[in-house]
């Protein structure tokens, strides 16, 4: 990641890049940006899609929001992601050294790395993750 440009604090990136990506599918599995899944590959398939989108719409720029400003977004978020006719599953981004609090997120299969872009910025997140046919998870910074 060192060679992307970015407003964002390299320990905030790392921070990222080693969250854990918690997918609630029928077995829910984990995420890991830059490793392969073969649990995505397994879902994707089942699926018949070949793009998904880990996201949240929680802590707008990393600046903690209220309970109820965050499910508010995040709901407002659902409703993007419904519209794009998504397949849409809840989430978790957890920190596995757990010094920080995880955030509600979203996994949604089927949408356009534009479109997961276009929402991530929409919802003023730093990062999303992206995944496409490959598997491997790539974080994707937005500012």
């Amino acid at each position: 990641m060192s060679d992307i440009k970015t407003v964002l604090p390299s320990e905030l990136v790392a921070a990222y890049e080693a969250t854990n990506f918690e997918v609630n599918y029928e077995t829910p599995f984990v995420l890991k940006v830059g490793v392969l899944s073969e649990d995505l590959q397994s879902m994707l398939s089942k699926f018949d899609h070949n793009t998904g989108c880990f996201i949240t719409a929680y802590n707008p720029e990393s600046i903690e929001k209220t309970l109820v400003e965050n499910e508010s977004s995040q709901e407002q978020l659902y409703s993007d992601l419904s519209a794009l006719n998504c397949k849409i599953f809840t989430g978790f981004g957890a920190d596995p050294d757990g010094n920080w609090e995880g955030e509600p997120s979203y996994f949604a299969i089927g949408i356009s790395k534009e479109n997961a872009q276009r929402l991530g910025k929409k919802y003023r997140q730093n990062a999303i993750v992206w995944c496409d046919e490959r598997c491997i998870p790539e974080l994707l910074l937005l500012r």
